[in-house]
């Protein structure tokens, strides 16, 4: 966003109004006649910008200075207003917000530019502008309601934040400020996120139905290991012993592979099991059932 330069002095202006207003800059006196505009700002590509279209709006003349901290590197801009547009950067936030559609939208983006910024989708999604004010957390809001994307606001530390937190909000966001790059960045990550996501409950699902079918042909392996022990288990019909042998052999089988294995219906194997586990359970000593219900 920081190397697009819009082609219409309007929209040039508007930006500029909005890096200035976003970033909390303020008018400085000249020691001759007229103002200067002062930024302050902690991104190298957004002070160029300001530079350039302070040259584009109204050949303005711009002192350029970085200073380096112990912390970071600072940036710090005066650029010399043309007699006339002073009342341009005095304007509360009410009056400031233009009202063609191209000229918003130059000024959403210089206001990002100004005080947003926004998370690795990687991590969460969550787009924000710490504005200057209650009335440019709510000009934001607006700005960005108006095409189509609704944001929250709160306050924190004593700063009024304008939040987006839906994936698909943000990206249509940075595409209607001009951030392409940055939005095939963020679909890419989403994409894999999204994926990531989809195995993870897939995987979660199988793991428990795995375990689930385990455990179900275990108690049945065990019932069956009961009436064989008592002797009861060759009293049984046909179809409960040959049930029987199938489960003993297959305990790790769900009913839908066993059934297709015996060449049964579903419900077939389910009832000829559960007569099993009844007959084992009748069948169990009475101190194993003692010591289970205690």
């Amino acid at each position: 966003m920081a190397g697009l330069l819009p082609a219409r002095p309007c929209c040039q202006l508007s930006e500029l109004l909005g890096i200035y207003f976003g970033a909390r800059s303020r008018l400085l006196k000249r020691n001759g006649d007229g103002q200067a505009a002062y930024f302050s700002l902690l991104r190298n590509a957004v002070a160029r910008k300001v530079v350039r279209l302070g040259r584009a709006v109204g050949h303005m003349e711009a002192k350029y200075q970085a200073v380096k901290t112990k912390k970071r590197m600072a940036f710090f801009i005066e650029l010399t207003l043309p007699p006339g547009l002073e009342p341009a950067f005095v304007q509360s936030a009410a009056h400031a917000v233009p009202e063609a559609a191209c000229d918003r939208k130059a000024m959403l983006r210089g206001l990002f530019l100004g005080c947003g910024s926004v998370n690795a989708p990687s991590s969460r999604y969550h787009l924000e502008f710490v504005a200057p004010a209650a009335s440019w957390a709510t000009a934001i809001t607006r700005l960005t309601a108006d095409v189509g994307v609704p944001a929250g606001t709160t306050e924190r530390g004593g700063q009024h934040v304008v939040y987006i937190k839906e994936g698909d909000a943000i990206v249509r966001l940075l595409s209607l400020m001009g951030a392409s790059r940055a939005v095939m960045e963020f679909e890419n990550v989403r994409v894999v996120r999204s994926v990531s996501g989809e195995v993870n409950r897939r995987l979660n699902f199988e793991t428990a139905n795995i375990g689930k079918t385990i455990g179900s042909g275990l108690r049945q392996a065990a019932a069956i290991e009961r009436l064989e022990a008592q002797g009861r288990l060759e009293t049984l019909p046909s179809a409960l012993r040959e049930m029987a042998r199938w489960r003993s052999a297959y305990p790790e089988l769900n009913l839908a592979e066993l059934a297709l294995r015996m060449k049964l219906s579903k419900s077939a194997v389910n009832h000829r099991l559960r007569r099993l586990q009844e007959l084992g359970a009748a069948a169990e000593p009475p101190a194993d059932h003692a010591r289970r219900s205690a």
